[in-house]
């Protein structure tokens, strides 16, 4: 499973790393940079899937599905990692895995157009990577050599030729690449890189609008049907629904349109009358509950779901009810869940076996890059939650400054010093 995002010279972020818990909460006030952490970690899923770069520059004046803004803003002005010839940013991720668990991809922008000058996967245990750039394009050229480990001690690494516009991931999932004597590297190698491309393509970024759903919500309607023909989901299904106030949600039902195509119905009771919905007429808050419980029982095992202010349409009065039901299933289907939020509420929610993962985001006062920070590990993490419920410490700016002005074992120390030696002196 993926357990870490790392974010370098990206937008806001200078160089953090995002960690991944079987429920990661991130929090943090506007334009800390939650977005822009969700979008490296978005448009580094998209990398995996075998996207050409080239294509970018049009999608992303078109679509703000994979990045905001223009490639000319993806990267921090002033910075040039590695002398590679202009502008870069590193995206990359680690797995839980103990070997062969980390990948980095360094892109750099050229004349208005995105290369990939550097991208390796390496082992804490190995002197060579899997594979890495050892020569990268120049000019209008596409074209990179890329070294392989075959596998063999010493010597220098066999090279083949790849384009810098698709992951050096993608281009290696063919045993064919490799020289015929290097049967390790055969095996190996594509098995790797497909266990990336995977773990990565795998993730499903959640953001479900529900103005572009009503109408006939065919693709929800469909995926729903799908999961109801199992008793035991479509239980599941109903009990996150019941998160919702003023409702009695009692079953599912489906029906063929006029254009043939499979329609759902929430089936409502209040004072022993039942009464149908059609998809068209529901709620926004809940069809977004509906998205998120599609996704989580359809999502596959050792995936990553991501959904951006989970709360949006969701009662307070529910709020806590919604992500335990998350948290249990996400949990049964071996599914990390990574979501953000600006609700008290929600947070007062969390699991208490989740509150250490939590990850607070922030602007660094001096230099205004974004940060992030675990709770678990500040300092004084103790003495921060027992002082009270998460949503109250974020309300009233008390996580805002033990993150900003952490008090160290020493000032801890000396205070309490101060402290005794004040009493000694008032009782002398």
């Amino acid at each position: 499973m993926l357990t870490e995002i790392h974010i370098k010279n990206f937008k806001s972020y200078q160089d953090q790393t995002l960690h991944l818990s079987p429920l990661t909460l991130m929090i943090g006030a506007n334009a800390s940079g939650k977005s822009n952490a969700l979008e490296a970690f978005r448009f580094l899923c998209w990398l995996s899937q075998g996207q050409k770069l080239s294509t970018l520059k049009y999608r992303i004046e078109d679509s703000e599905q994979i990045l905001r803004g223009h490639i000319k803003t993806l990267a921090i002005k002033g910075i040039n990692h590695d002398n590679i010839g202009g502008l870069s940013f590193t995206l990359g991720c680690q797995t839980d895995d103990t070997e062969w668990n980390r990948l980095d991809i360094t892109i750099v922008l050229r004349d208005d157009e995105l290369h990939i000058a550097q991208e390796s996967i390496t082992a804490p245990n190995k002197n060579f990577p899997l594979y890495r750039i050892e020569q990268a394009s120049s000019g209008t050229s596409h074209d990179v050599r890329v070294a392989y480990n075959n596998f063999a001690r010493g010597g220098k690494k066999p090279q083949i030729n790849c384009t810098d516009q698709i992951t050096i991931l993608n281009q290696l999932a063919s045993s064919a690449l490799f020289e015929s004597g290097h049967k390790k590297a055969q095996i190996e190698i594509p098995r790797i890189t497909k266990k990336f491309q995977e773990l990565l393509a795998n993730t499903l970024f959640l953001d479900p609008i529900p103005s572009r759903m009503r109408g006939n919500c065919a693709n929800l309607s469909g995926v729903l049907y799908t999961l109801c023909q199992d008793k035991q989901k479509k239980s599941i299904i109903i009990d996150f629904i019941k998160s919702l106030p003023e409702q009695d949600i009692k079953n599912l039902t489906f029906f063929q349109d006029g254009r043939g195509q499979v329609a759902l119905e929430l089936v409502e009771n209040f004072g022993n009358i039942e009464r149908k919905w059609s998809v068209e007429l529901l709620s926004d808050g809940t069809l977004r509950v509906l998205a998120i419980a599609a996704a989580l029982l359809s999502a596959p095992s050792g995936s990553t779901v991501v959904i951006e202010e989970i709360d949006n349409g969701v009662h307070p009065s529910r709020a806590k009810q919604l992500l335990a039901t998350m948290y249990e299933q996400a949990k049964r289907r071996d599914v990390r869940l990574l979501l953000s939020t600006h609700n008290p509420a929600l947070m007062d929610a969390l699991p208490e076996s989740a509150l250490a993962d939590v990850v607070f985001c922030y602007r660094n006062p001096k230099t205004g890059e974004s940060q992030l920070v675990r709770l678990a590990d500040l300092p004084d993490y103790i003495g921060l939650v027992v002082q009270a419920p998460l949503g109250e410490l974020v309300t009233n700016g008390v996580v805002d400054r033990f993150v900003k002005s952490p008090t160290t074992p020493e000032q801890k120390k000396q205070k309490a010093l101060d402290w005794l030696a004040k009493m000694q002196g008032g009782q002398s």
